[in-house]
């Protein structure tokens, strides 16, 4: 019988997308039926039940209070707000609220009580209309907890890259870029990969950021002024880290645990491209572990129940610490 080795905090996204249907089905095809008393859900039950009913599957809601426990084979559930109206395949700001309320509770419920997060999709501009100041769940997560730096992490059972910068013009990413930023991430990389991925030893792979790595300052002098420097610092905080290697050949060499890119675009595509169906989304540097999937609230299929579910499977099996 699965037990994870962590309880879960989760919000299931917005009602509109997929995110409620991915995680009901990513439980209820799997053994992770044994270990839904470890898991508390951030929901109006109605969302659940809604799609409990169009999926066909029986699973008992147990509404919390505060004087109730989890119990076994339920959804355990909080209400943080009501969900007055919802359409699948529909975003509406007029759900930016309940959205953001799910979130603050099951974060603030997973750092209370020792707990790891994870998050279904959400639909940005649905929750930006209405609060303007959001731009994402890591940035508010950070924000939430006062948190110095945090690591946006990438991986599937076969690849797990961490981004030194992440959604920002290419332009701007060599600007972007220190000595000191790739440090911290790549020790927070490295203690996630010991912590949350159980890799003892863990070898990181640290890309450059020019073509075949500057050619000795032809075409770019980062690796010499800032990557190198960061590779050296991070080898004497007893980080088992090397590079700067191209990203052309870097992941063609199975030697490594994880890889650090210093943009988005630069190793994202090769992730998603090795497993896109299994890869998630991981926030390292909170007070906790938050996991997500790595794909949207696709609304065009919300309303069919075709999506796949085996990127929730895998963000519950990370989150809750079950190698």
């Amino acid at each position: 019988m699965l037990r994870f080795n962590k309880n879960i905090a989760v919000s299931l996204g917005d009602p509109s997308g997929i995110g409620t249907e991915v995680f009901i089905k990513a439980i209820s095809e799997t053994d992770l039926k044994n270990s839904l008393d470890q898991i508390t859900i951030f929901s109006d039950p109605i969302v659940i039940e809604n799609m409990l009913e169009r999926l066909s599957i029986n699973i008992e809601i147990n509404l919390l209070s505060k004087e109730q426990s989890n119990k076994q084979n339920c959804f355990n559930t909080v209400i943080a707000e009501k969900c007055d109206k919802y359409i699948l395949g529909s975003p509406s700001s007029d759900n930016a609220s309940y959205i953001l309320s799910n979130l603050e509770a099951a974060s603030k419920f997973a750092n209370d009580n020792n707990a790891n997060l994870v998050t279904g999709p959400i639909n940005k501009s649905v929750i930006s209309s209405v609060f303007s100041n959001f731009s994402g769940h890591t940035d508010f997560l950070k924000k939430q907890f006062l948190c110095e730096e945090v690591l946006m992490v990438l991986s599937n059972p076969k690849l797990r890259v961490g981004l030194v910068t992440t959604h920002i013009p290419h332009a701007k990413v060599h600007k972007s870029i220190s000595v000191d930023k790739i440090v911290k991430k790549g020790i927070l990389f490295a203690n996630g990969l010991q912590q949350n991925f159980g890799i003892s030893h863990p070898k990181i792979c640290v890309l450059s950021l020019n073509p075949h790595s500057g050619e000795q300052g032809l075409i770019g002098d980062e690796e010499i002024e800032i990557i190198s420097p960061a590779v050296d610092m991070l080898c004497n905080k007893n980080v088992n880290a090397f590079g700067p290697l191209p990203a052309d050949t870097a992941f063609l060499r199975n030697e490594f645990d994880g890889f650090l890119s210093m943009y988005h675009d630069q190793g994202l595509p090769v992730v998603k491209t090795v497993d896109f169906h299994r890869t998630i989304n991981s926030t390292l540097g909170l007070p906790f572990l938050r996991t997500s999937v790595d794909h949207g609230t696709a609304e065009d299929i919300a309303d069919k129940l075709i999506a796949n579910h085996q990127s929730m499977l895998e963000a519950i099996k990370v989150a809750g610490n079950v190698h």
